[in-house]
């Protein structure tokens, strides 16, 4: 399926280039472009695009204003901050208000192209995904069938995400792979499970204690979260960062963790297991 890009940028060459990369990359057509804040805020929502590319730095409204803006109206919007700033903060403020990924200026082809890839496959899997919730909370009383093959493909891509955050070795990867594979088995919607009832199943499959279990599932997750923090600090905009400081944390407690590293505060980032589960089950599942 063909996407539909609206583009705000108040630099005309900018926006002749990324329009002239998304056509001859055949990566969808541009409906509208403006180079005014307030302008872009009005055609996003009248087009209502599937991908919005947004410099930061507007005339009339900048572009992380415009993005809070739109986003409020729980419009299927996913968009892209196009922008010369190298400021963390900046940047922080960007995806706190909903961004999914940067585009750095001068534009690079390569970086955009990959970038609009990305976009355009996270929207594809959250369309499966949501499909996939509509038919299983239709026939939740049908256990699934699970084929040995797609059980090694999804834990080879849950051991990738605990290798890149450098967790593999900690004991409780193990429980926490158990866990996705069970929710999987259950065929359970997302919101539809309780942590502690997944503790409490563990616990009387391996004759342990749910609350043992549960610590070393939470400090497995705490370590991933302050390898990921360390990660930033030392490359802001690695891949791997980018990626798993939204998709598997919550990237407020994320800075918050990078804060209390280099001093800046005196509280840690916190962790969320569940939404660290649900990160791995997208991952397991695509």
């Amino acid at each position: 399926m063909s996407s539909r890009f609206v583009i705000v940028d108040d630099d005309a060459g900018i926006r002749r280039i990324l329009q002239k990369i998304i056509e001859q990359n055949n990566l969808g057509m541009v409906v509208d472009e403006c180079d005014d804040g307030l302008k872009g805020e009005m055609i996003i929502r009248e087009y209502q695009p599937d991908i919005a590319l947004v410099d930061l730095l507007l005339p009339g409204q900048d572009g992380v204003e415009l993005i809070e803006k739109v986003s409020a109206s729980a419009m299927n919007t996913s968009f892209i901050m196009v922008s010369q700033a190298t400021s963390e903060q900046l940047i922080t403020k960007a995806y706190e208000a909903g961004i999914e990924f940067f585009i750095h200026k001068p534009i690079n082809i390569l970086e955009t192209v990959s970038v609009i890839n990305k976009v355009q496959e996270s929207r594809r899997l959250k369309q499966i995904m949501s499909l996939m919730h509509e038919t299983i909370s239709q026939y939740s009383h049908v256990r699934p069938v699970v084929d040995e093959g797609p059980k090694n493909i999804q834990k080879t891509r849950i051991y990738k995400a605990f290798s890149d955050l450098g967790i593999i070795g900690e004991a409780g990867v193990k429980d926490i792979y158990r866990m996705v594979q069970l929710i999987l088995k259950q065929g359970s919607e997302g919101k539809s499970y309780q942590l502690s009832h997944i503790y409490q199943q563990m616990s009387e499959g391996l004759e342990q204690d749910a609350k043992a279990i549960e610590q070393r599932v939470r400090r497995a997750t705490t370590k991933g979260l302050q390898n990921l923090a360390n990660l930033g600090l030392e490359d802001y905009y690695n891949e791997i960062f980018q990626s798993y400081s939204t998709s598997l944390f919550d990237f407020k407690e994320v800075r918050h963790e990078m804060n209390y590293m280099q001093g800046k505060s005196q509280y840690r980032g916190k962790i969320n297991v569940k939404k660290f589960i649900e990160g791995l089950l997208f991952i397991a599942e695509h």
